[in-house]
């Protein structure tokens, strides 16, 4: 797999770690975002204006969240996290797709798995991180990010 089709997850996985965090665990089929601050606009007389960035090129690798379906993630009551969902591939093609999931507890990550699963065309697999975090009281934010490619 290349290197630039992970960057997608492990960015967005980042910023759900930087997010101030929920109270409790994501239900079944739910995601929870982290927001984006919005840029700062000050400026000081003669300073330049604040650069902007483009996308990268996407072609290869892209955001797949409707590919996971029933994923729930989980906390025990003594705060030990597992995930589980399916990914299905309604494509003609074969793809890989790349889970990332990270548990938040406020502005700390818990804990954070990262699964690769090939899926081929038409079918779909079943996918789990077991005991992946631990939190206090199982207390914390889980969210799943999703990116796909296709297989070579």
């Amino acid at each position: 797999m290349k290197q630039r089709a992970l960057l997608p997850a492990v960015l967005l996985v980042v910023l759900a770690g930087c997010s101030s965090g929920g109270s409790g665990p994501a239900g079944p089929s739910e995601s929870r975002t982290a927001a984006t601050p919005a840029p700062s606009t000050s400026q000081t007389a003669g300073s330049p204006a604040p650069a902007t960035s483009e996308p990268g090129d996407v072609s290869t690798s892209l955001n797949a969240p409707d590919a996971l379906r029933q994923h729930v993630c989980t906390a025990t009551a003594d705060g030990s996290w597992s995930f589980k969902g399916t990914l299905v591939n309604n494509t003609d093609k074969n793809r890989v797709f790349t889970v990332a999931i990270a548990v938040t507890a406020g502005p700390t990550v818990a804990g954070h798995a990262l699964i690769t699963q090939a899926v081929p065309a038409g079918r779909s697999a079943d996918i789990a991180a077991p005991n992946f975090a631990k939190t206090k009281d199982g207390g914390g934010t889980c969210t799943p990010v999703v990116s796909v490619e296709d297989a070579p």
